[in-house]
């Protein structure tokens, strides 16, 4: 078993936190203009290059310290804040391709499928996969049964499994063009095909 780090525990939970956090606001009328929401995300997305491009020149005591307490220590040398920032993308796509329903049941995905396939995988899994050895099987299904749980809220449970196990698939090849990661893929892929599964039926 893979140790969990400390660092891996902390932004799992911060993700969960604005996962919820996100899904409300579309879905409570706080906010009340799909454009408002976009714009508010854009702006932190904007917020968070500069943040970014900021700590790696200049190199902070004070906030390296804050992030590493949730950055992985590769991505806290080359790209600071690297979570952070494809997580806000990964919500802003969602929000800006999507309706309401599937924008949440991606975030959702997200939220809760991505947390249980790295806790699952890493103190039960034993099968690696096929598309990606560093990935293991138990992992994979665990993301994809809560993903799909926490989705049925908002999309019907088929459309829901079959968004939550694309998603689950993309964060397991962990695909890396133009060195994206899994924050901004799995929304992403996960709305895409709850998408086109509900045109089709």
């Amino acid at each position: 078993m893979a140790e969990f780090k400390g660092y891996m525990v902390r932004r799992k939970v911060v993700h969960f936190l604005l996962g919820i956090a996100f899904v409300i606001f579309i879905n409570s009328g706080i906010i009340n203009y799909k454009q408002d929401l976009i714009l508010i995300l854009l702006c932190g997305l904007i917020l968070a290059f500069i943040a970014s491009w900021y700590i790696k020149v200049r190199r902070p005591k004070h906030l390296i310290n804050l992030l590493a307490l949730f950055d992985k220590p590769e991505d806290l040398a080359s790209f600071p804040a690297k979570g952070a920032v494809f997580y806000i993308l990964g919500v802003l796509m969602s929000v800006s391709l999507f309706d309401n329903h599937i924008a949440s049941a991606s975030i959702m995905i997200l939220t809760i499928g991505d947390p249980a396939a790295h806790v699952i995988g890493n103190y039960y899994g034993k099968t690696k996969t096929v598309i990606n050895e560093k990935k293991l099987l138990e992992g994979t299904l665990a993301g994809t049964l809560a993903g799909a749980v926490a989705a049925m809220f908002f999309v019907p449970l088929p459309i829901a499994f079959f968004g939550s196990a694309f998603g689950m698939m993309a964060e397991a090849v962990e695909v890396e063009v133009f060195n994206l990661d899994d924050n901004f893929f799995i929304p992403f892929v996960s709305g895409l095909v709850m998408s086109l599964i509900s045109l089709l039926i």
